[in-house]
């Protein structure tokens, strides 16, 4: 089973072509979702420059990113939009940092016109939120692990390095792939900074679809 990747790419915009920019990237996003591995994304409005764009999505494995990149459907939809961007940032996160990853909006609304200003882009909980969520998963499973091992009658045989290799080859996999996803699930609503943020791309399509219309 491979790691999960996450990929945030920032898209500054020409002023005059953001509405038509948001469309462009929702549509690239509906090109991701239609590959094999895609586990989700979406975009976010910098709250503080109207003209940049944040774009976070999700792929299972390497493999699976390498097949939306490399496609003749990405290739297609990004010359489509040259016009429109002025400069683009790519940032891949893969293991730890993946943990706590996942598109999340946030609106800001026009008390006189209720109209949505802005689509906030929310970072990562704090270090010290991860570092607590982490020590809670590895806990119960080190002492877990280390219980059973002491209780195989040759374990006390094995030399102390090979002891610790097979500790570390078990504890890796089972954080990775089962514990640190079930941690994360239970503390979502304490790891984020503010529990009322909008996540799905829903919530953004309607947000989009209260601009008021171009002239």
């Amino acid at each position: 089973m491979g790691t999960p990747v996450t990929v945030a790419v920032r898209r500054e915009i020409t002023s005059d072509h953001v509405g038509d920019a948001s469309e462009w990237v929702a549509a690239g996003l509906a090109l991701a979702r239609g590959f094999d591995g895609c586990l989700g994304g979406g975009m976010l409005r910098d709250t503080e420059h109207d003209n940049v764009l944040h774009v976070v999505y999700r792929f299972r494995d390497e493999t699976a990113l390498a097949s939306w990149e490399l496609s003749e459907e990405r290739q297609r939809w990004l010359r489509d939009g040259d016009a429109l961007i002025v400069d683009a940032r790519t940032q891949r996160r893969t293991g730890i940092e993946g943990w706590f990853d996942g598109p999340q909006l946030q609106r800001s609304i026009d008390p006189q016109t209720g109209r949505i200003r802005t689509i906030g882009v929310r970072a990562a909980p704090m270090r010290w939120k991860q570092a607590v969520a982490i020590w809670l998963g590895m806990y119960p499973l080190n002492l877990l692990t280390t219980y059973a091992v002491t209780l195989l009658p040759w374990w006390g045989e094995v030399p102390f390095p090979l002891r610790s290799a097979i500790i570390v080859s078990t504890l890796v996999p089972v954080m990775t792939f089962l514990m640190m996803p079930a941690v994360t699930r239970a503390l979502r609503p304490w790891l984020r900074r503010n529990p009322g943020a909008i996540r799905s791309e829903r919530a953004l399509r309607e947000a989009l679809s209260a601009r008021p219309p171009r002239s």
